[in-house]
């Protein structure tokens, strides 16, 4: 899906279940900085940390290219934050976390 500010990937196959936001500019929505990949949601069936640490490489490898400069998580319920060592941006009730693509230690 398509929007004016970048777009969204929502995967929903046997092993996974995934929705990313690949965000241009977020006009400070949710202290998200611009040109940021959001994970609100990333589930594997098997092997669910080492799967996210992998896409999390391939983000860091690949996403640069194409002007993108951060990893973020949104409402994380699923604590993929300290997974992949995220820092909180915006705490309370829907705390948020990101972290720049170059400083990710995965």
């Amino acid at each position: 899906m398509q929007n004016a500010n970048g777009f969204c990937a929502d995967t929903r196959e046997r092993d996974l279940d995934c929705y990313i936001r690949f965000w241009e500019y977020s006009s400070g929505r949710g202290n998200f900085p611009d040109w940021s990949i959001i994970i609100v949601r990333s589930n594997f069936k098997k092997n669910q940390e080492e799967n996210l640490k992998d896409l999390t490489r391939f983000f860091k490898e690949y996403m640069p290219r194409y002007g993108y400069k951060y990893l973020c998580t949104e409402d994380d319920a699923y604590k993929y934050y300290q997974t992949l060592g995220l820092k909180c941006i915006m705490d309370g009730f829907c705390p948020n976390y990101a972290l720049a693509l170059n400083d990710l230690n995965v």
